[in-house]
């Protein structure tokens, strides 16, 4: 949830274009973790990064799902077949590349259409040079921190009950003051939801989005007015490249059809408009029930702990700085 924050304040020409910094502790906890415990670690990876960039309810919920389990059922896969024969690096290349190939085909169905494989080489190829990156950083993580080799000597670990209690406790009080408010806000825009899903109305999507944006501004959260300008332009750009209906400007080697153009408004207003809307339901949280719901916010709880703590992380030592972190947080 940390790294899906910083990752969150990268600008990125589409919302759903990530560098990934979030796949690393995926990478990490392939040593550590049994299956069940591995893809509770994917599901609260997929869930906390929505909570955290307010996009839960939005497209960029399903583009992050896909690509998170296509990601890290390969790696695990890869691993357990390879064992060491295969290095981080070797796996993050491989979950970049499944992520990648899951994310084109729900943007091939879902947004661009058969114009989504133009972008398939340069999506690829940043794909490829993330997912060395990282996996150079999660190789020099694993050899270097006296944390991450505890973990690997204590493979079933078994919670202390005091601190379980006491986290216990903690989540306890923040599902207090963040559910009510989570809750009402989620009754408001479930019709939100409806007219962006059904209606084919222009002029009732546009004043959907603008509403939800009125919505976060007054919440005081910052809009990155670029890339959502960018994503706009990209969508309706993608959709003018299948023409369709009638011609209302043609020059340059380019015609831009009623249809076509429609389409691609029609598209950008859906996918910003779902954007916005759960951005601003979630601003005050969202708790589940159950003890699914209880770990959602052990979890969110240990995450603004970190956030307090890692102003302590050193650049010029990031491996032991970490280490120090996490190491107080246990």
């Amino acid at each position: 949830m940390f790294l899906s924050a910083i990752e969150f304040l990268i600008p990125k020409p589409l919302p759903f274009l990530r560098v990934g910094l979030a796949n690393i502790p995926l990478l990490l906890a392939i040593d550590v973790l049994n299956l069940p415990s591995f893809c509770v670690l994917v599901l609260l990876k997929i869930l906390g990064q929505a909570l955290v960039t307010g996009s839960l309810f939005s497209y960029v919920f399903l583009f992050s799902a896909a690509g998170s389990f296509a990601s890290a059922g390969l790696m695990w896969l890869l691993k357990k077949s390879l064992h060491r024969w295969i290095s981080c690096i070797g796996l993050s290349l491989a979950g970049a590349f499944a992520s990648n190939a899951a994310q084109l085909i729900l943007a091939r169905y879902y947004i661009f259409g058969e114009t989504a494989w133009y972008i398939a080489p340069p999506f690829f190829a940043a794909g490829t040079v993330t997912g060395f990156l990282l996996g150079m950083f999660a190789n020099k993580f694993a050899n270097e921190s006296s944390w991450y080799a505890q973990m690997q000597d204590q493979r079933n670990l078994r919670q202390d009950a005091s601190a379980r209690e006491s986290r216990t406790r903690e989540s306890g009080s923040f599902r207090a003051g963040f559910a009510q408010p989570g809750i009402r806000r989620l009754g408001i825009g479930i019709p939100f939801f409806a007219i962006l899903l059904f209606s084919s109305n222009l002029l009732l999507l546009a004043a959907v989005v603008l509403i939800s944006i009125i919505l976060v501004r007054l919440d005081k959260r910052k809009i990155h007015v670029v890339p959502a300008i960018i994503t706009v332009l990209a969508i309706i750009a993608f959709n003018l490249a299948v023409p369709f209906g009638k011609v209302v400007w043609e020059g340059f080697g380019i015609t831009i059809t009623r249809g076509a153009l429609e389409e691609g408004i029609k598209k950008a207003l859906l996918m910003e408009g779902l954007l916005f809307v759960s951005r601003w339901i979630l601003a005050y949280g969202l708790v589940l029930p159950g003890k699914f719901g209880l770990l959602v916010s052990d979890t969110l709880s240990l995450f603004t702990r970190f956030g307090q703590a890692a102003g302590g992380i050193d650049p010029r030592n990031i491996v032991k700085s970490i280490d120090a972190i996490m190491n107080e947080l246990d």
